[in-house]
């Protein structure tokens, strides 16, 4: 507050008793016309004192809203004012800062904890459904695991670069290491426009398709798989998105895998829908050591397609779907059997082959509470050399089958709080008969921020 403005009131009050004083002293002096005429030569005199300082007050004031409005321009991009500077965006809260260079940062990710009883299983507390124990042999039976190391935390970068669009992203969690605590890096790339340099989901998978699962490690019949890549997408029109990268593959390749993806959104924002391709390398490890032993067949072509599609039929109820047919590979789908294997007669290479499903739906049955009840699956061709070799070499590993089915609850009794119940019911078969279970319950509880 100004000078000014503070002395106001104290002049205000000083004139007030000077005129009040005045009058008393003037009562008994002079006549009833003497005395409303002094009146009216102090009102006059009260008001010039008054013209004096009320616009300097003014002035000061606007002045003062002047620079308030400034300085919410600079600091609310969103604000109309910038339009024509600067897009749109959410209005800043506490987790959004600026570095020394002038990117904008966004702070997020969560804290989680996650507890899980398991009466039948694999070895840790997430999902192992391809190498749960099998009938005989348990030895994960009525186990109690709890961890905090899927926490998260993420930087979402945004530069002012003039004509072009630059941005970024770190994301980290603690399931590194050979016993899953210490940290590892989830995401991290930079964007040029249309371009992308870095390592995120592979543009083979569409993680938007697959149904809700507390389970840390992801459904059954899809894949999250994190891959080094250079990315180029872009639009035919506003519905319809593709993306085309080259990503890394398994380290024994000579060439990244290429993947592709075409996105299209219908209904009016309802439903999505994506078709996806891989050609990738399946070169063994012998090959890439030079091994003498090998044939000219040490390499061949792995190939995927994959299609799916979300829906949501009303304001509580959305559906998905997502299938995949995948030859030679066993790095971008989750819980599949190796890509190949090695023919001891030729040396020659056998490629696995499989098809993978996953589909379910989520009921929003209020705004705190919702449910999901879902299936995934993984078949393997059984009658390839792959299978046949399988079972010679009695490979306990490799997987006819794998289904799995799991249904969850999740409750926010405030926006940024979830917790979560989750029953996980599943069952494997390799190739030559054997069977193994998965049966479990687990819970959490996540903060976002």
């Amino acid at each position: 507050m100004s000078l000014s403005l503070i002395r106001k009131p104290f002049i205000m009050q000083g004139l007030a008793l000077t005129v009040a004083a005045l009058m008393m002293n003037n009562t008994h002096a002079a006549s009833e016309q003497e005395q409303i005429q002094q009146l009216r030569d102090e009102v006059k005199e009260l008001k010039a004192l008054l013209q004096q300082y009320v616009p300097q007050a003014k002035q000061q004031n606007d002045l003062a809203q002047v620079k308030e409005h400034s300085n919410f321009k600079e600091t609310h991009p969103d604000h109309p004012a910038n339009a024509a500077v600067a897009p749109a965006v959410p209005k800043k809260s506490q987790l959004v800062f600026n570095t020394a260079s002038g990117a904008e940062v966004k702070l997020h990710g969560f804290l989680r904890g996650d507890a899980s009883y398991q009466a039948k299983g694999g070895d840790g507390i997430f999902n192992r459904i391809n190498k749960v124990d099998l009938e005989g042999a348990e030895k994960n039976s009525d186990r109690f695991y709890s961890t905090a190391t899927v926490t998260r935390l993420g930087l979402d970068f945004k530069a002012p670069v003039e004509g072009a669009e630059v941005g970024g992203k770190l994301e980290v969690d603690f399931r590194g290491g050979s016993n899953n605590d210490t940290i590892r890096i989830r995401h991290a790339y930079m964007t040029f426009n249309d371009w992308l340099f870095g390592q995120t989901t592979s543009t083979f998978l569409a993680t938007d398709l697959q149904p809700e699962m507390l389970d840390f490690n992801s459904p059954l019949g899809i894949g999250t798989y994190r891959t080094p890549m250079v990315r180029y997408s872009g639009a035919f029109n506003p519905n319809t998105h593709y993306f085309v990268a080259l990503e890394k593959g398994n380290d024994d390749n000579r060439a990244p895998a290429l993947t592709s993806k075409l996105k299209y959104d219908f209904a009016e924002g309802q439903g999505t829908s994506s078709a996806r391709v891989l050609l990738t390398e399946a070169r063994s490890k012998a090959a890439y050591n030079n091994d003498k032993q090998l044939s000219a067949n040490d390499a061949e072509l792995g190939w995927g397609v994959a299609v799916g599609a979300k829906y949501k039929f009303s304001d509580a109820l959305q559906a998905m779907i997502d299938y995949s047919h995948v030859k030679g590979d066993s790095k971008f789908l989750l819980y599949t059997n190796n890509a190949y294997n090695v023919n001891p007669n030729n040396f020659g290479l056998n490629l696995n082959e499989f098809d993978a499903l996953t589909l379910g739906a989520t009921y929003q049955i209020n705004p705190k509470l919702r449910s999901t009840l879902a299936y995934g699956a993984m078949f393997a061709d059984d009658s390839n050399d792959f299978a046949k070799q399988a079972v010679i070499a009695k490979d306990a590993a490799q997987n006819k089958t794998l289904q799995q089915g799991w249904w969850n609850i999740m409750y926010s009794p405030v926006t940024p709080i979830t917790f979560g119940l989750e029953y996980v019911y599943g069952e494997r078969k390799t190739f030559d008969g054997q069977k193994g279970k998965d049966n479990r319950v687990g819970a959490m509880a996540r903060y976002n921020f």
